[in-house]
């Protein structure tokens, strides 16, 4: 599996066989145009700009009669409010399992993580997908482990580490508590290069313990799996 970071919460992962990419979170803060580039499927975690570029993705899907979305409630209503075909766009829920372009792909999540008592909490799905024994998990946002893990654990958990709902220490009580092979920081586009190696210096596990290998990438950047 390979996985590319297009910046802030997206990533793609290559599909086995040449299919294509699946995309997971394509917002406004990330290179969207890049990312679906060759995408045989997309999946959202939830509604928000950062995480959803409504404009981008219908005009995708409007040249790609084959490409299928897998979304939250409202994210799906956003989509299809926005102009996408109807047939393309699918909401999920927590406790499907699905088969997404050839990967198993179970819903997970349910509520954002709080931003403040007063701002009401969003619809929030995560996504844990198995490519051909490896996996990776997308929490959106929120930090919500997933209800089940691979017998040797994940390979890839993303960790959203910035942002006005984000709190460092849960953010090292999410990675050291999900057993993974690696961590990649997501949900980043608020931090300057000063804020990206503070939080380095805590989620490493130099600092406070772990059993992942920390792995911070820039758009474009790819991890091999």
């Amino acid at each position: 599996m390979q996985l590319t970071f297009h910046g802030h919460a997206c990533v793609s992962l290559t599909l086995p066989d040449g299919g294509g990419t699946l995309v997971i979170d394509p917002g406004t803060f990330s290179d969207t145009a890049s990312a679906l580039m060759g995408a045989a499927a997309v999946l959202i975690t939830h509604d928000h700009f950062d995480h959803v570029d409504v404009p981008t993705l219908v005009e995708y899907l409007a040249s790609h009669p084959d490409v299928h979305v897998r979304a939250s409630g409202p994210a799906t209503v956003a989509l299809r409010d926005g102009g996408a075909p109807s047939n393309q766009v699918h909401e999920v829920e927590a406790g499907q399992v699905l088969d997404v372009a050839g990967t198993r792909v179970t819903v997970g999540g349910g509520d954002h993580a709080v931003i403040h008592p007063e701002v009401p909490r969003a619809v929030n799905v995560t996504y844990l997908i198995e490519v051909d024994a490896q996996s990776l998990y997308h929490p959106g946002d929120s930090y919500e482990a997933p209800t089940r893990l691979p017998e040797d654990g994940l390979d890839v958990l993303l960790v959203p580490v910035s942002g006005p709902w984000t709190k460092l220490a849960e953010a090292i009580d999410f990675a050291r508590s999900v057993p993974a092979g690696a961590v990649v920081p997501i949900h980043d586009a608020l931090l300057s290069e000063i804020g990206h190696t503070l939080t380095a210096r805590w989620l490493d596990t130099a600092r406070l313990g772990g059993e992942y290998t920390y792995s911070r990438l820039t758009v474009g950047d790819l991890l091999a799996v």
